[in-house]
C-alpha cells in the first residue's frame, strides 16, 4: 500500500469509521443501549436495596425486612437478566447486520479492484481480511460500543450513589481510578502495533495454507510435503511467538490493574470501618456494606473497559487492514459521464491505439508509443518473444489496466468514456489457462447469457465441440464440474469457455492462446471451434505458436511493446526478418513449401 492510500485510514478514524455501520441500525442500536441502561438500573438498586434492609433490622431488631427485602432484591435479579436476555437478542441481530455489511462492503470493493491489485498481494491473505479480520473489527465494533457505553453507564450511575450516600469513603473508591485510566491509555498505544504485526502473521499463515490447497497436486507429484510441513511450522511457529508478545503484555497489564482496584478495596475497609466507629460521621453498616458492594460494581466496569482495550487494540489492527482494502485506489475507474455501447454483432468492432504509453508499477514500459488498429470483423495477431507486450495489448483494449497516457478508441469512442459495463458486455475473452466456477455446466454457460434457452446452450455446445462430451456426463448440463472445473480435462474445460462466448455473442473476442497446452487432437477441435467464434467478429489472438496465426488477416510482429513488422503471414516470410526467424524456429522451414 502507498503512503497516499494509507493517509486516507489513519489510526485515529479506524473506530470511527467503523462505528458508522452501527448507524445504519439506529433501532436496534437505541433498544441494545436502553435495555442495558435499565439492565444498569436494576443491578445499582440491589446494593442500595441491601443498606435499607440491614438499616431496617438493625433499628427495628425484627428480622422481618430481612424477608421482604430478600422478595424485593430477587425480584430485582430476575428483572435485570429479562432486560440481558433482550439485551443480548438485540445485540446478536445488530452483530449479524453488521458483520453481513462489513464483508458486503468489503466483497464488492475486491470486486472493483483493478487485476494490479491482485498482482501484488496473496489470495490467502485477501481472504483472511474478509473473514478474520472483518470479524475482529466487528467484535471489537460492538462489545467495544455495547459493553463499553453499559460500563460507562454503570460508571456514571454507582459514581452519583456514592457521593450521595458519603462523599469522603466515595473519595476513597476513586482515587485508584486515575491510575487504572492512566495505564489503560498507555497500554492501548503500545498494544495496537504488537497486534497488527500479529494480523499480518496470521495472514501468511492463511496465505500458505490456501496454497497448498490449490497446489496439492503438485505437492505431491514433486514429494514437497516434508517441505510443505516445514514452511507451515515455521509460519505457526512465527505467528505463536507474535501471539504470545502481544498477550505478555496483557500478562503484566492485567494483574497491575487487578491490584490497583484492591487497594481500592482496601481504603473502604479501612476508612469505612473507622468511619462506622466514629458515631459523627453517622455510617451505619449496611450503609458500609453497600458501599463495598457499589465499588465492587464500580471497579468492575472499569475492570471490563481495561479488557475492552485489549480487544479494540486487536481491533484496530484489523481495522487499518480492512480499510487499506476498502480505501484502495480503484486501478480502472468509471467513466464520470459513461457513454454506453449498444451494437449488434454486424456492425463489428473497431480497436485504435493512439500514442499509446503504459507501464506496470515499478518496472520500465511495457507499451510505448503505440500506434496500432485492430480492424473490424477481421482477425488480428499478435506475435513476438515473452515479454513482448501481446498480453498487455489485449488487456489495455479489454481496459484490465489503464494506460499512462495516449488513447485507446474502441467503437470510435475513447475507452475510458464508455461504461466498464457496456465495454465488458461487447468483448468475449477465452484464456490460455480457462477458467470455470464450482458448479455444473448449465451454471457457467449461463454467465455468457443469464436467460439463455436450454437449446441455445446445446447450439453453442455443438459449434465449441464440447456437446459430445457433455452428452457422455452423467447429468449432462446439470453435471458438477467442481472447483475450477477440474472434473474436466483441460480441453474439455477450453471448450466449456468456448461455448460460454458463443452464447453470450459479443462483436469483440480476444484470444489468448486457447491451444498452448493440449495435445494435437484437443487442438484440432479446439480449432474448429474458435473458427466459429471468429465468424463475423473482430478477433485479437495472442499468439506463441504461428501455425494457430498462419491464416490471420493481419499479425503484428512485437519486441519491446512497439510493432516491428506487419502483416499477414505470406507478406511477413517475404520479408524474412523478425517473424520468419520465428517461424524458423517453430517449423521445419522450406521456403518453397511455404509460399505454395
Amino acid at each position: 500500500m502507498n503512503k497516499s492510500q494509507s493517509k486516507t485510514h489513519p489510526h485515529k478514524n479506524t473506530i470511527f469509521r467503523v462505528s458508522k455501520y452501527l448507524f445504519r441500525y439506529k433501532l436496534l442500536f437505541g433498544s441494545t443501549m436502553a435495555f442495558a441502561a435499565f439492565m444498569t438500573l436494576l443491578e445499582i438498586s440491589v446494593p442500595i436495596a441491601i443498606q435499607s434492609i440491614f438499616d431496617q433490622v438493625e433499628s427495628s431488631g425484627s428480622i422481618q425486612a430481612l424477608w421482604k427485602g430478600i422478595i424485593v432484591i430477587s425480584m430485582l435479579y430476575i428483572g435485570s437478566e429479562i432486560f440481558n436476555c433482550l439485551r443480548i437478542r438485540v445485540n446478536n441481530t445488530l452483530e449479524q447486520n453488521v458483520l453481513l455489511d462489513m464483508r458486503k462492503d468489503i466483497h464488492s470493493k475486491l470486486l472493483k479492484l483493478s487485476v494490479g491489485f491482485y498482482d501484488q498481494r496473496k489470495s490467502g491473505e485477501l481472504a483472511s481480511r474478509v473473514i478474520e479480520d472483518v470479524s475482529n473489527v466487528e467484535r471489537a465494533l460492538l462489545d467495544g460500543t455495547e459493553q463499553g457505553l453499559g460500563a460507562i453507564l454503570k460508571i456514571i450511575g454507582i459514581s452519583i450513589v456514592l457521593f450521595f450516600m458519603q462523599p469522603i469513603l466515595a473519595l476513597c473508591v476513586f482515587f485508584p481510578v486515575p491510575l487504572l485510566l492512566f495505564s489503560g491509555v498507555l497500554y492501548s498505544k503500545r498494544s495496537r502495533t504488537v497486534w497488527k504485526i500479529v494480523r499480518e502473521s496470521a495472514s501468511d499463515l492463511n496465505s500458505l495454507i490456501v496454497e497448498d490447497i490449490q497446489g496439492n497436486r503438485l505437492i505431491q507429484s514433486f514429494g514437497l510435503q516434508n517441505r510443505e510441513k516445514e514452511r507451515f511450522s515455521q509460519k505457526a511457529k512465527d505467528l505463536k511467538e507474535k501471539n504470545l508478545k502481544a498477550m505478555f503484555r496483557w500478562a503484566y497489564y492485567s494483574p497491575l490493574t487487578t491490584l490497583i482496584t484492591k487497594l481500592g478495596f482496601l481504603s473502604i475497609v479501612g476508612i469505612g470501618g473507622f468511619m462506622v466507629f466514629k458515631s459523627e460521621y453517622n455510617l451505619s453498616i449496611g450503609t458500609l456494606i453497600a458501599f463495598f458492594l457499589l465499588a465492587n460494581m464500580l471497579y468492575q466496569p472499569i475492570a471490563q473497559l481495561h479488557g475492552l482495550n485489549h480487544l479494540l487494540a486487536a481491533g484496530r489492527a484489523s481495522g487499518d487492514r480492512v480499510f487499506e482494502i476498502l480505501d484502495a485506489k480503484i486501478g480502472v475507474p468509471e467513466a464520470m459521464s459513461p457513454k454506453e455501447l449498444k451494437l449488434i454483432k454486424d456492425d463489428g468492432i473497431c480497436v485504435e491505439f493512439r500514442n499509446t504509453y503504459f507501464e506496470y508499477p515499478e518496472r520500465d514500459a511495457v507499451i510505448s508509443n503505440l500506434n496500432f488498429i485492430i480492424e473490424k470483423n477481421k482477425t488480428t495477431a499478435l506475435v513476438g518473444h515473452t515479454g513482448a507486450g501481446k498480453t498487455t495489448i489485449a488487456n489495455l483494449a479489454m481496459r484490465t489496466y489503464d494506460i499512462n497516457s495516449g488513447q485507446i478508441y474502441f467503437a470510435g469512442i475513447n475507452i475510458r468514456d464508455l461504461s466498464l459495463k457496456s465495454l465488458h458486455e461487447n468483448i468475449g475473452f477465452v484464456a490460455q489457462d480457462p477458467f470455470l466456477f464450482d458448479g455444473s455446466i448449465r451454471d457457467n454457460l449461463i454467465i455468457g447469457k443469464a436467460n439463455a434457452k436450454e437449446s441455445e446452450m446445446y447450439n453453442a455446445l455443438k459449434k465449441a465441440s464440447a456437446l459430445d462430451f457433455v452428452n457422455q456426463l452423467p447429468e449432462g448440463l446439470d453435471t458438477r464440474i467442481g472447483e475450477k472445473g477440474i472434473r474436466l480435462s483441460q480441453g474439455e474445460r477450453q471448450r466449456i469457455t468456448i461455448a460460454r462466448v458463443l452464447l453470450k455473442d459479443p462483436p469483440f473476442v480476444v484470444l489468448d492462446e486457447a491451444t498452448a497446452s493440449v495435445d494435437t487432437i484437443t487442438e484440432q477441435k479446439i480449432q474448429n471451434a474458435l473458427s466459429h467464434l471468429k465468424q463475423n467478429r473482430t478477433v485479437l489472438i495472442i499468439a506463441h505458436r504461428l501455425s494457430t496465426v498462419k491464416k490471420a488477416d493481419h499479425i503484428a510482429v512485437l519486441e519491446k511493446g512497439s510493432i516491428i513488422e506487419q502483416g499477414t503471414h505470406q507478406e511477413l516470410i517475404d520479408k524474412n526478418e523478425t517473424y520468419t526467424q520465428l517461424w524458423k524456429y517453430q517449423s521445419d522451414w522450406i521456403p518453397e513449401k511455404i509460399k505454395s
